[in-house]
């Protein structure tokens, strides 16, 4: 990595979410693992961006309500961004942090349930995000599987010192992603940076992204071909894909797998067990909350994560130190 870039020009825009919108909850996710590309404060947030060849700094400052949101969005960059550049760089961001989305059927449906109804209630406005591209979104996917958390955070780093480079703005220094283009290292090189077996699949990864797949044409296809299309890159197997299908690309349902650490979590939470069968907790995100299951499971999961992180919950910090 080459010395940190500043990016010291900059432009603010406001722009209103479609409500109920809770900025928090929508910024940060306390179950997803630290990366040095973003930061969040409450009421803030700081994310770098590449962007049709340019390093961009992004803030976001909740500026309005949960019911009426309004977020300012100020976009840092090295030189003085083209006026043609701005409205497609605001249409991307309004994606990315799904500003559009309407909660109101499934918040109105299950407002009122046993389980749900209370993560509703302190989280109503929580939407599936991914703050990344989706070539991003997979190198973190990829630096997750199967291991511990201390051991992702370094192999993303290790690859950020590696290919990526800091830019500095707003007063703070951050990690840029690569892009596929510059992922220009052979498998064994990448096995150098320690992430194992786990560089065939970056790599291969990579040379799919290089072929031309963009994230804007994924998004305007019917559900069954965007399926298609990620199920045939290298890596994405179940779990995966149904990450994929509902924070990239916002679909609510199509709860597939739960994975063995979810698993055990959700036997926990829902159940008072310490293991139930895979088969059960599918049945009855399933039948109780009809193409919804994935958001549902979501709330649940994340609520977990915000109430343990303000006030610590003994199981589940064992269960995370594992």
């Amino acid at each position: 990595m080459t010395g940190s870039l500043a990016l010291s020009r900059k432009r603010s825009f406001v722009l209103e979410p479609r409500g109920p919108y809770r900025f928090d909850a929508n910024l940060h996710k306390p179950s997803h693992f630290p990366s040095s590309d973003n930061a969040w404060a409450p009421g803030q947030a700081w994310i770098t961006m590449r962007w049709r060849g340019r390093r961009l700094g992004l803030r976001l400052e909740d500026q309005g309500t949960v019911d009426e949101p309004r977020v300012r969005v100020t976009v840092f960059s090295r030189s003085v961004l083209p006026e043609a550049v701005l409205p497609p760089l605001l249409e991307e961001a309004a994606w990315r942090f799904n500003l559009d989305q309407d909660l109101a059927p499934f918040l109105e449906a299950f407002e009122d349930d046993e389980f749900l109804g209370p993560a509703i209630s302190r989280r109503r406005g929580m939407k599936p995000v991914a703050a990344n591209s989706l070539y991003e979104t997979l190198m973190v996917y990829v630096v997750l599987q199967n291991t511990v958390i201390r051991r992702s955070i370094a192999m993303l780093e290790a690859l950020f010192d590696r290919f990526g480079r800091d830019v500095r703005f707003d007063g703070r220094t951050f990690s840029t992603f690569w892009t596929p283009e510059e992922m220009d290292a052979s498998e064994e090189e990448l096995r150098g940076l320690k992430v194992g077996y786990r560089a065939r699949t970056i790599a291969r990864l990579s040379d799919a992204f290089r072929g031309g797949i963009v994230d804007a044409a994924l998004r305007t296809l019917p559900r069954a071909d965007q399926e298609r299309a990620l199920s045939a890159l290298y890596g994405v197997g179940p779990a995966s894909l149904s990450y994929l299908l509902f924070e990239q690309f916002h679909h609510p349902d199509g709860l597939r797998v739960v994975p063995p650490w979810e698993r055990k979590i959700m036997s926990r939470l829902l159940f008072g067990r310490r293991l139930v069968p895979e088969a059960r907790i599918l049945r009855l995100f399933r039948t109780r909350y009809p193409g919804y299951d994935k958001l549902a499971f979501d709330y649940l999961w994340e609520d977990l994560f915000w109430r343990h992180e303000r006030e610590p919950i003994g199981w589940l910090a064992a269960e995370i130190r594992r």
